[in-house]
């Protein structure tokens, strides 16, 4: 899962470089200038692994998972990395993996797992604390905010078909709450460990700026 921050410098990835053998599956950093990879050496549960980068829009915090369990229970974590202090720490208690950041940073979209599936969340990105449940069907996963942060987009499963789904945020933040859930595909069978995206047509981005987090909604497509 490899993603660009925001300035075009680095990848954030998780891979178990340099040596597979030996190397647990760990987040790094690929830097564009000098080819390298560099490993922050973050804090990790062996042989368990980090998951789900997502770089801040400002590219100054970097959210990522760190998987763990309780006996056969998976507990995954929310953590955040600052590169500049190269220290990280935990946003979330046990049970929230999939970050994706709002475009002005303040709140991550991300999914709840429990004992009855999992669903799609709106959390404080400082705090952790969970503002707003988007759904409830324990079969939701995967979000991705749109650029103007005002839906997001999500997996859902019903039977054996992966389809994706889209919600509006109605209101204003933090007090939003869920509107009417749009069925983006049908029968559509998509992969499950893929996540949607958002593109915006080159004729809708503001003259001021060709980046997305400014523009308008835009229209999902799954990666």
């Amino acid at each position: 899962g490899p993603v660009v921050s925001p300035d075009g410098t680095t990848i954030a990835m998780t891979s178990d470089l340099p040596d597979p053998s030996k190397s647990d599956v760990t987040l790094k950093l690929y830097s564009l200038k000098s080819k390298k990879v560099s490993n922050p050496g973050l804090d990790q549960k062996p042989p368990l692994d980090h998951q789900d980068p997502a770089w801040r829009p400002d590219g100054k915090r970097l959210a990522y998972v760190r998987a763990d369990r309780d006996g056969a229970k998976g507990t995954p974590r929310i953590y955040v990395y600052t590169p500049e202090t190269k220290k990280a720490r935990a946003v979330t208690g046990p049970g929230y993996l999939h970050p994706t950041y709002s475009p002005d940073g303040k709140y991550l979209a991300a999914t709840r797992t429990s004992s009855f599936g999992t669903d799609v969340v709106i959390l404080d990105a400082a705090s952790g604390a969970e503002i707003l449940k988007l759904t409830s069907d324990g079969d939701s996963w995967g979000p991705s905010c749109s650029p103007a942060g005002n839906q997001v987009a999500y997996l859902h499963v019903s039977g054996q078909v992966v389809a994706m789904r889209m919600v509006p945020l109605e209101g204003s933040a933090p007090a939003w709450t869920a509107g009417k859930t749009t069925n983006l595909t049908t029968n559509a069978g998509l992969d499950s460990v893929s996540r949607p995206d958002w593109f915006v047509p080159a004729d809708d981005l503001p003259e001021s700026t060709a980046a997305p987090a400014a523009s308008p909604a835009g229209s999902p497509a799954a990666s």
